[in-house]
This record gives C-alpha cells, sequence and structure tokens, in this order.
C-alpha cells in the first residue's frame, strides 16, 4: 500500500508540474521547435517553469520508490489515475471543452489501462535487470523517439494558410512528447532497478539510466512547453499519457527483457488493451472545435511600433 501511495502521490505531482508549465507558457514569448536553444531560455529563466521542474523531478522521485515494489502492470494504471484529476481541474477551472468525440477517447483510454492492468493476473512483481544494457539497445530506444520529436517540431511550426485555417488539436505534440517520455521513466525504471541491487549512488551514477532520463525527459519538457502555449492541456496530457505508457512497456521490453503474458486470457487482454489505446489516439480529432477553449495567446515582446500604438 506504500508503494501504492508512492506512484500515487508521484504521478499527482507530476501532473502539478503540468500546470506549472502551462501557467509559465502564457507568460512566455512564442516558443518554436526551430528554435529549441532560445525556448530552452526561456524556460529556464522563468521561475515559475522551474518550480515545476522541481515539482516534476520530485514526482519522479517517488515514481522510483513506486518502480522498486510493484509491477509495471500495476503501477501503471496507478499512474494514469491522476489524469482524472488533471481533466477535471482543465475543464472547471480552465474552461476547456472536450466533445464527445474527445471524451470517447479519453474513456477507451481509461477501458485499455483496466486491462493492461488485469493482464499482469497474479503474476508476482519482477524487478528489472540492473545490468547495463548494450549500446545498440540504448540507440534503438532513444534515436526513433527523438526523430519522432524533431518531425513534429519541423511540422508543428508551419503555420496553415488561409482565413478560416484552424489551429491543431496537440495530438502531434502530445506523441512527440509521450515517445520521449515514456522513455525516460523506463530510465527511471532502470535507476529503480539498480538502486535495490547496489544502494549506492555511485552505482547509479555509473549507470547509464540518469543520462538516458534527462536526455529523454528534457526534450520531452520542451516538446510539452511548446505544446501548451498552443493547445489545450487535456488533450495534450491525455496524449502524452497514453503513447507514453504505451512505450514505457515496449521500452521495457527490450532494456529490461520484460515478457508478456504467456497464457491466452492475459494475453488476449494486454493486446485488447493496447489496441484500445491505439484507438483512442486515431479517434482523436486532429484540429480544434471552434467551441474549444484555446489557451490565450502568449505575450509577445514589446517592440517600438507596439509602443507607438499604445501611446496612441
Amino acid at each position: 500500500m506504500g508503494s501504492a501511495f508512492a506512484a500515487l502521490l508521484g504521478t499527482s505531482v507530476y501532473y502539478l508540474a503540468f500546470l506549472m508549465f502551462r501557467h509559465a507558457a502564457l507568460r512566455m514569448p512564442p516558443l518554436r521547435g526551430s528554435r529549441p536553444f532560445r525556448a530552452a531560455g526561456y524556460m529556464l529563466t522563468d521561475w515559475i517553469w522551474m518550480l515545476g521542474g522541481v515539482m516534476l523531478f520530485v514526482g519522479l522521485a517517488y515514481e522510483v520508490i513506486a518502480f522498486a515494489e510493484l509491477p509495471l502492470s500495476v503501477a501503471q494504471p496507478i499512474f494514469a489515475l491522476s489524469l482524472v484529476f488533471l481533466l477535471a481541474y482543465a475543464t472547471s477551472f480552465l474552461g476547456e471543452r472536450l466533445s464527445r468525440r474527445e471524451w470517447a477517447s479519453v474513456a477507451l483510454f481509461g477501458a485499455a489501462t483496466v486491462l493492461v492492468g488485469l493482464s499482469s493476473g497474479r503474476d508476482p512483481a519482477r524487478l528489472p535487470s540492473a545490468s547495463t544494457p548494450p549500446v545498440f539497445e540504448l540507440a534503438l530506444v532513444t534515436i526513433p523517439p527523438i526523430m519522432v520529436a524533431g518531425l513534429v517540431w519541423l511540422v508543428g511550426d508551419r503555420t496553415s494558410g488561409g482565413r478560416h485555417a484552424r489551429p491543431l488539436a496537440g495530438v502531434a505534440y502530445g506523441i512527440g512528447a509521450g515517445v520521449c517520455a515514456g522513455v525516460a521513466e523506463a530510465g527511471v525504471r532502470g535507476i529503480a532497478a539498480v538502486w535495490i541491487a547496489d544502494g549506492t549512488v555511485e552505482a547509479v551514477i555509473r549507470s547509464p539510466y540518469p543520462y538516458l532520463t534527462l536526455l529523454m525527459a528534457g526534450i520531452s519538457l520542451l516538446q510539452v512547453q511548446i505544446a501548451l502555449q498552443r493547445c489545450r492541456i487535456s488533450i495534450v496530457a491525455t496524449i502524452i499519457t497514453v503513447i507514453g505508457r504505451t512505450m514505457l512497456v515496449v521500452t521495457s521490453t527490450v532494456l529490461f527483457d520484460d515478457t508478456w503474458p504467456d497464457r491466452p486470457v492475459p494475453l488476449a487482454l494486454r493486446l485488447t488493451g493496447f489496441s484500445l489505446a491505439i484507438l483512442a489516439i486515431v479517434l482523436f480529432p486532429r484540429h480544434e472545435h471552434p467551441h474549444s477553449a484555446i489557451p490565450y495567446a502568449p505575450r509577445r515582446r514589446k517592440g517600438p511600433a507596439a509602443t507607438a500604438r499604445r501611446a496612441a
């Protein structure tokens, strides 16, 4: 129960950091993926964003505790539970509106999470191996997500032409950030395994998992910050959760040799859960509905022309 509470507390702090990032995004000048260093500079010099970053790493620390005691299939539904509170906050206090189609996607994701959890059956908890994975396995789980994130940056920075063009709903941003976040959480799981095996900070530092986590979390945070400036947090957070949890399972099979259920019923439950998650992603609308609450336009830097207009 203590590990389950740590998992719930960790993911709650994780999503609370998202709200801090959203608030910081509305204070920043327009961010562009084609200028990552400038965007990172705005993020690192904003005290609200830095506070959210600290909270994010506190949440990751609690996830380390949870991963040390809970099997992945049990921790997954607990991590996703706090998304319900984030959606309730976004719709109640941020004025965001979700269409029936979007709510259906959220419901499909909830069902997928439950099925993946049930697919573990009564199998005991299994900690991942603390051994260092080969270089080609690390490259296999890092290079494709980085390429996906880079592609999303390039596509997302293209503005649609025409006076009636609708902005994107944030699905692509959520996918780009989610694949990197899933790999980062796999790194957190590796940190937990090394800590349980050796119990020393030196062993953790010698392993590749802290650096894997920092690299992929940094790319994901940059993607998230751009997305929160342009899209609804309810859509972005949901897509990141769906893709991130799926990517965590896939990455764990590569890095930690996690096996899928070998019995027919648990295997069917897991396959059905992943199918529902994919269906939820496909069902999400790609463009914002005209009546949806879109974040306020970010503040732009005041230039001479703006100063002259205000004076006039």
